[in-house]
């Protein structure tokens, strides 16, 4: 006769109780009332510490505060600790290093993002390609932005990729005709 492990059931029944506060401060984050979620969520953690939806929640409710982005950050990585190849935590890393102006940490973390990727799951994909594309931008890159933009729309539904072109093409074409310019500029040095 198999016996089964009296800690394994204890651990799955908390496990389930942490579930459930999870989807209840869900149910409060729709409603806007993000305190009461919080609350929930900081229960939902101290029950099962590697709760990684629980933790982009606590996030995403932190980044709509104004000036709580580092808070927002701490909880993403958390989120990344929980689970190192959560695609969703290291791009909503990205995003939040890109409001703050990180734009190569922001890159990092969206490279990451791209290889835990599912490449079948057209929205995820296609938000990434956006995010990649718009700090590669930032970062002046212009042609590996354009090179990006360009993969996107092969490897992407034709809408998806004709949304990222009309998004991107114009600023592409802008940025490198500047960057080339300020190439061409010679220096006038003044005596």
């Amino acid at each position: 006769m198999i016996m089964s492990d009296p800690n394994r059931q204890k651990k799955t029944l908390f496990n389930i109780r942490a579930e459930k506060l999870y989807r209840e401060a869900c149910d409060l984050f729709y409603s806007k009332k993000y305190d009461k979620a919080l609350s929930l969520l900081e229960e939902t953690t101290s029950i099962d510490k590697n709760h990684t939806k629980a933790f982009l929640l606590e996030g995403d409710i932190k980044l709509l505060n104004q000036g709580k982005e580092y808070e927002a950050l701490n909880a993403y990585d958390k989120a990344i600790l929980s689970n190192p190849c959560s695609t969703q935590a290291l791009g909503s890393k990205a995003y939040v290093l890109d409001i703050l102006g990180k734009y190569e940490e922001a890159f990092e973390n969206c490279e990451k993002a791209f290889l835990y990727a599912n490449r079948t799951d057209n929205d995820q994909m296609t938000s990434l390609y956006d995010q990649k594309i718009s700090l590669l931008c930032s970062l002046k890159k212009y042609d590996d932005a354009s090179h990006t933009l360009n993969e996107a729309v092969k490897n992407l539904s034709g809408d998806n990729g004709n949304y990222l072109t009309s998004c991107y093409r114009q600023k592409i074409t802008s940025g490198k005709n500047a960057k080339k310019r300020e190439q061409e500029t010679p220096l006038k040095l003044i005596f």
